[in-house]
């Protein structure tokens, strides 16, 4: 069969819903008819009154957002988080979803295929870039960092930071990756990636939150697992992440 005439399918994000949230203007419900008590213990933690605001809107946007989405009253929606601290909704296992904000603003995104990670930084100046991508980036991505110029280098850093965080808020697991172990670029483009987690490869999707020119988002969709060879009780066998 010729492919003449034919190009491959974009990669695409199963991500109904992805939204900014301004969280200095966002009025939602009051939080203590919406929000559970360990988040209202978690907002008392916050010395400032800003990071303790910004952190109740951000939550009440997310079950706002979540209640659009499943249809479900405020009272019906119960998150709980797995033993990495991923949070989840109670019930409702096909329903993702990940929050993220840089200070006032926060990211959040919601879908229903494989579980989802959401990150988002403010665009500005980072005089640190290069110390950080030495810490955090793979080799290759601290040489093209490096070679930008210099006006180019904070979004690129940026971009290659929150893609990262988007990865591994995907999977869940804490601190178990690396974040050298595993290359995403310094472009907002879509691609899959590969993550290596305990004898298992982790097949992720990752793009590009919606543009905006005062900010950084990448969004990250864990869509399958496989063995890896000489696991001989998966071995061969490619599994859904979210089965």
């Amino acid at each position: 069969m010729s492919m003449a005439g034919h190009s491959p399918q974009p990669l695409s994000i199963d991500v109904p819903l992805c939204l900014y949230v301004d969280l200095d203007r966002f009025a939602g419900l009051p939080s203590e008819q919406v929000l559970s008590d360990e988040e209202r213990e978690r907002a008392e933690s916050f010395r400032s009154p800003v990071d303790r605001q910004r952190y109740v809107a951000s939550h009440l946007a997310l079950r706002q957002a979540l209640s659009e989405y499943t249809g479900l009253q405020h009272a019906e929606l119960h998150l709980s988080k797995g033993s990495f601290g991923k949070p989840s909704l109670t019930g409702h296992a096909r329903t993702q979803f990940s929050l993220s904000h840089s200070q006032g603003l926060a990211l959040i995104a919601i879908g229903g295929r494989g579980p989802l990670g959401a990150d988002i930084e403010l665009l500005r100046p980072v005089p640190d870039a290069a110390v950080l991508a030495a810490e955090h980036f793979t080799r290759r991505e601290q040489e093209a960092l490096a070679a930008l110029p210099a006006q180019e280098r904070d979004r690129a850093f940026l971009t290659c930071w929150t893609r990262k965080e988007a990865c591994l808020k995907a999977i869940g697991v804490g601190l178990l990756v690396s974040s050298q172990s595993f290359e995403v670029g310094l472009e907002p483009d879509c691609r899959s990636v590969e993550l290596a987690v305990a004898g298992r490869i982790l097949w992720l999707l990752l793009g590009p939150a919606p543009e905006r020119m005062d900010c950084v988002g990448s969004i990250a969709e864990w869509r399958q697992t496989e063995a890896r060879a000489g696991n001989a009780s998966h071995s061969g066998r490619l599994l859904e992440a979210h089965a």
